[in-house]
């Protein structure tokens, strides 16, 4: 990413795929962009349907895309985001109410957000149309984590620096 400044700097979340967009995020703040995937040559202008410039856009966190809604987590400040991929419009925003970076991607199943914080901590939320925080769980493992959450068959494979965990039925 060139800045306006010129300065190079590096992007680490991945971009997602909706709606007929692109939607990335910058890094350090920088805005999160939505453009069009049905042109050619330099889009930069006539491409971009949407930005969402708050400040509480993912510097590491790669957004999550579940059942018409863009879950977006800014893991340094722990705040959640809900958009409309084809709008960008802010439906809601919370935060998880614990100190501690985030560094892990948000994963999204049955109705549910998992995030796992650098200590350790999972956070379980709603994927509803309001921010709900529904559990807090601590896993005691002395060093931390910056593994998103895995699922597959009905569990979670929640891995930490000392142990893999799988929580299910």
């Amino acid at each position: 990413l060139n800045r306006k400044d010129g300065e190079w700097m590096r992007i680490v979340p991945s971009p997602v795929s909706a709606a007929g967009l692109t939607i990335a995020a910058g890094p350090k703040k920088e805005q999160m962009v939505a453009f069009r995937t049905d042109l050619k040559g330099n889009i930069t202008e006539k491409g971009l349907v949407w930005s969402f410039d708050e400040k509480k856009t993912p510097d590491v966190c790669t957004p999550a895309l579940y059942e018409g809604k863009l879950f977006v987590l800014d893991g340094d400040s722990q705040t959640l985001t809900c958009l409309d991929p084809k709008t960008g419009e802010k439906k809601w925003q919370g935060n998880l109410g614990e100190r501690g970076v985030i560094r892990s991607s948000p994963t999204v199943a049955d109705g549910k957000i998992y995030i796992i914080n650098e200590k350790n901590t999972v956070f379980v939320c709603s994927a509803g149309d309001e921010f709900k925080l529904l559990s807090k769980t601590a896993f005691p493992d002395a060093e931390g984590t910056r593994a998103s959450i895995a699922i597959s068959n009905g569990n979670l494979f929640i891995r930490t620096t000392e142990h893999l965990y799988a929580v299910g039925k």
